[in-house]
């Protein structure tokens, strides 16, 4: 029995799906699967029920599942003890505010489980204040938009590029729109808009308005990207969302005109903290942010 199966164990416990469970722990649904029937292979019991849409825990499953949660626990916790004991572990993070908080809220649960004696405090902001807390050395790290060095004063010496993505046009399902190839700029006027306030594309998709003389007609402004996606689900009106805001309860097209994309990566720089630093940035790196173009 190895640690590493409990880890994935408690992962499809705790969300009933292998699916969910598997992207909460950051592997491919099918090796969670494989570590799970290794599992109860070695232990001689069924752990699961397994249904179409979901897994339930049997009782021997249920009963495992608090010896697991102590096992991981000290685990980590014996880990921590063995470097540096006597030095609290802390984390300044900052993370933009146009990333999904549902990715976001997945990568954050899953370090604290793993690091429970790191303080980690996270700060959400817009691209300018993350510039900000970077210039005041109030974060040691932060998750933002990743510009090049020319463009843009940054304190930050170093970064690592997760991913980049375009920005889409995302229409109610039942939009008149819904089955074009793609969105013209012009498409857009007089439509009936949800404007996000923080979204750092904005100056962008003005000057867009400008040359081709398009009127947007301003239904709702916000700055909240969950307010944004649920309005254009409830057909208010469309928005400009960042293309790994995709889902099943909207639809999005691309914009005609618009072939820029942004950059979402770490940055960080000269610090004692490097360790804490590098752990993070390693952790994050296997997450699944990207949008697919395939």
């Amino acid at each position: 029995m190895e640690l590493q199966q409990l880890r994935l164990f408690l992962a499809a416990a705790e969300s009933e799906s292998f699916t969910r469970g598997a992207e909460r722990a950051f592997v491919s649904q099918p090796a969670l699967s494989a570590s799970i029937s290794k599992l109860e292979t070695e232990v001689g019991v069924k752990l699961f029920i397994r249904n179409k849409r979901n897994v339930v825990l049997t009782p021997a499953g249920r009963k495992f599942l608090q010896r697991a949660k102590s096992i991981v626990g000290e685990c980590a916790r014996a880990k921590d003890e063995l470097k540096q004991h006597e030095v609290q572990r802390r984390l300044r993070l900052g993370i933009i505010n146009t990333l999904s908080i549902t990715a976001v809220a997945r990568l954050i649960e899953q370090y604290r489980r793993e690091n429970p004696d790191l303080k980690l405090d996270v700060f959400d902001a817009s691209a300018a204040e993350i510039l900000k807390l970077e210039r005041e050395s109030r974060i040691d790290l932060a998750l933002t938009t990743i510009r090049n060095r020319s463009q843009t004063t940054r304190s930050f010496l170093l970064s690592k590029l997760l991913f980049s993505e375009p920005y889409f046009v995302a229409l109610p399902r039942n939009h008149h729109l819904r089955l074009s190839k793609s969105i013209s700029i012009a498409d857009l006027d007089n439509e009936p808009f949800i404007g996000r306030s923080h979204c750092e594309h904005r100056l962008v998709i003005q000057d867009l308005l400008k040359q081709h003389n398009v009127q947007l007609n301003i239904a709702y402004v916000t700055n909240q990207d969950d307010r944004a996606l649920a309005l254009v689900e409830a057909a208010v009106g469309v928005a400009i969302i960042p293309a790994h805001y995709a889902s099943s309860r909207i639809t999005t097209l691309p914009l005609t005109e618009d072939q820029t994309k942004r950059s979402i990566g770490f940055e960080w720089g000269e610090s004692e903290n490097v360790d804490e630093i590098n752990k993070f940035v390693s952790f994050a790196s296997t997450a699944s942010w990207a949008y697919n173009e395939s």
